[in-house]
């Protein structure tokens, strides 16, 4: 039998910023009252068990960045998290625009917190305090870290995004990493003060002939380097995140030396629906990895104005990073089935645009039928974007921020990008139970509920339909092995569902598998030639290298 999941929520839930669905952070304290806040470019630093989560904060009217400062909030768990106040102004230092509080991270050494930023073309700066939550102080007084006189970059803002790495090497001796950059990747290693580069050439002098471009070879075509470079190592290898073309999606590269060169590895998460950046922080907390991005999935958000998301991160027994779908339930959230007369619920699917004038997108509501990607049939019931008892919003889980909208009496598939009270009650309705199930009612269109036509299509009408409501899991576990002279894929997803097998990059497909009633499947094939084969599955990417009939 199918389980059948309550939903019915409370306004009261709708203004807390813990919570375990994405976006995580949506509000902040001004003058002791909660505020909506935007932010994004996140950066995290686990200290002791307490994670700090540092954000550039979004002020501007939606039409281009205007950050201030920097927000700080903690977390011992990356689902509750508590405001700490602001830990850096982007006036605190004299150079740039007091409103460029651009991508930064924060890194604990010798007992006190330095916090590296960039505003806008102006260089990079560092700051010291003895508190994770600042006051953080200039501590160079005055004086850039990095001089944007000192490289010369295909973009003018090419001194952007810093991430910091701090290490022993085999001999024991401590070694300490900064990279940043747009466009071009760049690397220098600091001095044991943490705030001065080290005189990497002898010549007593510092300058650009202490910096190092970094080299990402097998980059696909049509592909580029773009910025927000985040350091991580795992089980001996280096591992630069980045954000990767425009629109921004997000990639990997690895390397066995932290000075590269760096090998491209593959995509981590595409490109969102809803903002024309990402920015990766990762963190490992528990026995478990974390990736933090941004989004513009928040009532009103964009490319401009941000809200900071976290998933995990999923590697495969040889290093490689599973691929990832933004998704609104975050890290405990729950996505369920919408069912009807035995058919699912699912959106038209559409493939997020690297074009600006795309956005926001949209698309219509179907019963039935064979969905593109089982994603596209994946939805979250929360808080009616119009507060109120029994008013619930549903959003779809993989195009997060977009919510089943009632536009002038047509079901649409829209971005919450308009905080009017009208665009609110478009996208709430009346949740009430119904044998089987449950009903919903328009709040913009009283009277009229969520049905579907003939012909498949979700419309309003004056009848009812009556929908469960099925949990359902958010994405597939995926791994693949070599043994024997074949390669096999075994997957745990959503049961009695079939899944194509791809060679990706090739687009070659391989061949059919189905899960069974338990959503386990297991599909070997005997590969053509010795080499690294990149399959798709059930939504994931996994990587496996084959050596031939003896492997």
């Amino acid at each position: 039998m199918k389980k059948i999941v309550s939903v019915l929520l409370t306004a009261g839930l709708l203004c807390t910023a813990a919570s375990a669905s994405n976006p995580e952070i949506t509000t902040y304290k001004v003058d002791g009252q909660e505020t909506t806040v935007y932010a994004g470019d996140p950066a995290v630093l686990l200290d002791g068990d307490t994670v700090y989560l540092y954000v550039g904060h979004d002020t501007g009217n939606g039409s281009y960045y205007n950050m201030p400062d920097y927000l700080c909030y903690s977390s011992k768990d990356l689902m509750n998290w508590e405001y700490e106040g602001i830990p850096l102004k982007a006036g605190d230092f004299s150079w740039g625009s007091p409103n460029d509080a651009w991508a930064s991270q924060v890194i604990k050494h010798n007992g006190k917190y330095y916090f590296y930023n960039s505003k806008n073309t102006s260089g990079i700066s560092v700051a010291v305090s003895d508190s994770p939550t600042g006051p953080f102080i200039d501590a160079r007084n005055g004086v850039q870290l990095i001089d944007p006189n000192w490289t010369r970059g295909k973009v003018r803002w090419d001194d952007i995004d810093p991430t910091v790495w701090v290490e022993n090497d085999k001999n024991g001796v401590e070694h300490r990493y900064l990279c940043w950059g747009n466009s071009n990747l760049y690397m220098a290693e600091l001095t044991e003060d943490m705030i001065n580069l080290a005189d990497k050439d002898g010549n007593g002098v510092i300058n650009g002939g202490d910096i190092t471009e970094l080299t990402i070879n097998g980059i696909p075509s049509g592909s580029q380097y773009t910025e927000a470079p985040w350091i991580y190592k795992r089980n001996g290898l280096y591992y630069i995140f980045f954000a990767s073309n425009w629109h921004e999606d997000l990639s990997y590269a690895t390397s066995e030396n932290i000075w590269g060169p760096y090998q491209y590895a593959g995509l981590v998460m595409g490109v969102g629906a809803s903002s024309n950046t990402n920015h990766p922080a990762i963190l490992d907390l528990n026995g478990e990895t974390y990736i933090i991005y941004h989004t513009g999935a928040q009532e009103n958000g964009g490319g401009y104005l941000r809200s900071v998301c976290v998933d995990r991160l999923v590697f495969d027994e040889n290093g490689g990073v599973a691929q990832l779908e933004e998704s609104s339930v975050g890290l405990d959230g729950q996505a369920v089935k919408l069912v009807a007369d035995g058919r699912e619920v699912f959106h038209n699917h559409f493939d997020n645009s690297y074009a600006d004038g795309e956005y926001p997108m949209g698309g219509y509501l179907r019963l039935g039928g064979d969905p593109r990607y089982p994603t596209d049939g994946q939805w979250e019931i929360v808080p009616g974007r119009t507060p109120g008892e029994g008013r619930v919003s549903i959003q779809s889980v993989n195009k997060m921020g977009y919510y089943v909208t009632d536009q002038k009496g047509y079901v649409k598939l829209l971005h919450d990008d308009d905080a009017t009270e009208d665009s609110r009650n478009e996208r709430t309705f009346i949740q009430a139970e119904a044998e089987g199930g449950y009903t919903f009612e328009s709040l913009s269109s009283p009277g009229k509920y969520l049905s579907y036509n003939s012909k498949g299509s979700i419309v309003l009408d004056d009848v009812p339909a009556v929908f469960e409501l099925i949990p359902t899991r958010i994405r597939a576990q995926v791994s693949a092995k070599a043994s024997g002279g074949q390669i096999t894929v075994s997957a745990l997803g959503e049961p009695d569902v079939t899944a194509i097998i791809i060679i990706r990059g090739k687009q070659t497909v391989i061949g059919y598998g189905a899960t069974d009633s338990e959503g386990s499947l297991s599909y070997s094939f005997t590969p053509e030639a010795p080499g690294e084969y990149e399959i798709y599955c059930l939504g994931q990417t996994v990587k496996v290298n084959f050596g031939g009939d003896g492997q």
